[in-house]
């Protein structure tokens, strides 16, 4: 008969991982698995890892697929692309910031107008850094929401953006004359790497933009010069911020 220290002593067999139940919890735990494992995956074993149903795993797999956070080889899945995009993407504000802080302030001396970096979020553009210049009544802090519709930094970057979707939600409010001219638009700023916003957000403000683009001419954001529509000449400031947008992205590229 075993004692009661004995039994407490004697080492455990091995015992089966426990299945979550959550959807949301089963996709972790795959996508756990295939980072855990030493190349690539197969469908069994994932199985095995994950406690999961063998059906079970082949179909979230096929979706995970389908969707880029998962790539099938020939030995079976590895990491898809969009999880480095991912990761990429959540350091990308600072990365973003470091390159360009010289950039704006030197911009900022040369122009004496609001200069604007910014992300795309949503619908919006998000202000991630800002040089005050001649419009008080615009907010240099960062966090500051525009619409990505209207706005030259939010055309600046749906011009370059390649994910369709981004496109499609920003411009849905648009009836189909509108939606037309904005298609045109984004091609004309492909074209010059320039976007103007002529007093449509803001009454009595111009704005002009250009894209940061990476090595890969993946847009990253945009880079923006806002003054008084009656003071500042939109021709004059658009090469400059056109150059601006080109030096953050070679510094991006080297960092």
């Amino acid at each position: 008969m075993t004692s009661l220290a004995e039994w407490n002593s004697s080492p455990a067999g091995p015992t089966a991982p426990v299945a979550p139940v959550a959807v949301l919890d089963r996709i972790i735990a795959i996508l756990d698995a295939v980072k855990d494992s030493a190349g690539p995956i197969s469908i069994t074993d994932l199985a095995l890892r994950t406690g999961l149903p063998k059906s079970t795993v082949s179909r979230l797999v096929a979706e995970l697929t389908a969707q880029r956070y998962l790539e099938r080889v020939d030995d079976g899945v590895r990491l898809g692309l969009r999880l480095f995009e991912l990761g990429a993407r959540a350091s990308l504000p600072r990365r973003l910031l470091a390159a360009a802080a010289p950039v704006i302030r030197q911009l900022s001396e040369v122009t004496g107008e609001r200069i604007g970096l910014w992300v795309q979020q949503g619908t919006d553009m998000v202000s991630i850094a800002a040089a005050g210049g001649r419009l008080p009544m615009l907010p240099t802090r960062a966090g500051m929401h525009s619409p990505a519709l209207t706005t030259a930094s939010g055309k600046a970057y749906l011009a370059f953006c390649a994910d369709q979707g981004i496109v499609d939600r920003v411009s849905a409010p648009l009836v189909e004359d509108d939606a037309d001219h904005f298609r045109n638009e984004l091609t004309h700023v492909r074209a010059s790497v320039v976007a103007m916003d002529l007093e449509v957000s803001y009454p009595g403000i111009l704005a002009v933009a250009s894209p940061v683009l990476s090595g890969g001419r993946v847009v990253l954001g945009a880079i923006s010069i806002a003054g008084p529509s009656g003071a500042m000449d939109p021709n004059r400031v658009a090469p400059l911020v056109r150059a601006a947008g080109t030096t953050v992205g070679r510094r991006l590229t080297a960092a």
